[in-house]
């Protein structure tokens, strides 16, 4: 059965190798059908997709437009779970940055943008225009060596398959880039007006798209959620309990908003505990939650708002706390100093727009019985990821310099 949906794993990566846009109706036959219900969530905060022929545009677009993608196939986890499948994997997307008066144009046209009086960026406060501005320019005139240079930057890919007849086929699939070394690229504020706007958009989406739920569990895992997230953050709710409650004991799959993985109850209690500490309110969105199921298997995605108050002076002082420690780093001083303004102009964009804190991010797991309750066997949190900017994250790689 592995070897099966290796296979599957395989077709697919190859055909981001090739990235032949010839060949997108044969790679949609081979690992979709048409006659069953398919969701994929990419990256960005636009990027819900719904239905063979918007999937079939994101691998379109990534085809044409994205970065060079690799995945780890032989370090992939998969869980089967009798005629469903998860497919969780690592790999990486190659992005080069040029150092020429093309890229200098470019920018200068960004920035001009804020000055037009027409785009949405030119109506934010002075004040957020500034520190916007001065963060994006943190990483475009950070001095270099070279002309340009090539990154492979982490990549997350997550399937659901189930096996219809002799062959598996996706039902489900999330890209996503991890958030290390920055606070996530989507924030919901009144400077922020496409961001609501996306936001909007997307529960509309999920709203219309919901009516077509599994019935047989929707109201029990509606429930299920609904019960989850009244209690994941509450202090009266012990954490072991919780971890107990709502994940199985049995080879759990568990994935953080940045780089961490849970695998064991343990694990899973120590997360619980770090998003205690640091969020103040987790809102999820159980009742547009799209809900799918395959025997007594069920898969799930939805989004919903992550909130944190940071007071300037907090921020200041984080600010200051991380500073602290990049001087016994093991960067060299170059790049020491590159993060150390990075991190001050990250501050104070992020300060410009208030002490509250609203993060959207994405929810998407699979969920089973045991001993007639239901608990997640895979879950992973998500942000959107909307820039890509050379150092930006530290969950990028110098992969190669061309002099």
């Amino acid at each position: 059965m592995k070897n099966e949906i290796n296979d599957v794993l395989n077709f697919f990566e190859e055909a981001y190798i090739q990235r032949d846009v010839k060949n997108i109706d044969k790679f949609m036959e081979v690992l979709f059908d048409k006659n069953e219900n398919v969701i994929v969530v990419g990256t960005s905060g636009d990027e819900l997709c719904i239905g063979y022929d918007e999937v079939k545009n994101i691998f379109l677009s990534d085809w044409e437009y994205w970065g060079d993608l690799r995945i780890k196939a032989d370090e992939a986890t998969i869980i089967t779970l009798g005629n469903t499948a998860v497919i969780y994997t690592e790999g990486t997307i190659k992005y080069s940055f040029n150092s020429n008066s093309d890229t200098y144009t470019r920018y200068l046209g960004y920035i001009s943008e804020y000055f037009n009086g027409v785009s949405l960026n030119s109506k934010k406060t002075d004040k957020v225009k500034l520190t916007e501005i001065n963060w994006k320019l943190c990483h475009l005139l950070n001095q270099r060596n070279t002309l340009e240079r090539d990154y492979l930057w982490d990549l997350r890919i997550s399937f659901v398959l189930i096996k219809k007849q002799t062959r598996w086929i996706i039902r489900q699939m999330q890209f996503s880039l991890p958030v290390v070394g920055h606070l996530p690229d989507v924030r919901i504020d009144d400077s922020s007006k496409d961001a609501i706007v996306s936001f909007k958009k997307e529960t509309e989406k999920l709203q219309e798209y919901s009516m077509n739920n599994c019935q047989t569990y929707n109201n029990e895992i509606i429930k299920f959620l609904q019960e989850f997230n009244m209690e994941y953050l509450d202090e009266n709710s012990g954490v072991g309990i919780v971890a107990s409650k709502y994940f199985t004991n049995y080879n759990p799959l568990i994935i953080n908003t940045d780089k961490g993985v849970y695998s064991n109850q343990d694990e899973i209690s120590e997360l619980i505990s770090s998003h205690r500490s640091f969020y103040h309110e987790i809102s999820l969105d159980y009742e547009n939650c799209l809900i799918n199921s395959n025997e007594e298997v069920v898969w799930i995605v939805t989004h919903g708002i992550m909130k944190k108050v940071i007071s300037e002076n907090k921020a200041y002082e984080n600010t200051i706390s991380t500073i602290e420690n990049l001087f016994t780093s093991n960067l060299d001083d170059k790049d020491k100093l590159f993060n150390i303004r990075r991190s001050i102009a990250g501050t104070f964009k992020e300060n410009a727009k208030g002490e509250d804190y609203l993060w959207p991010f994405r929810f998407e797991a699979v969920i089973i019985k045991e001993v007639d309750n239901w608990v997640f066997k895979y879950l992973q949190f998500s942000y959107p990821f909307n820039w890509i900017l050379e150092g930006k994250t530290d969950a990028a790689t110098v992969f190669e310099k061309n002099i």
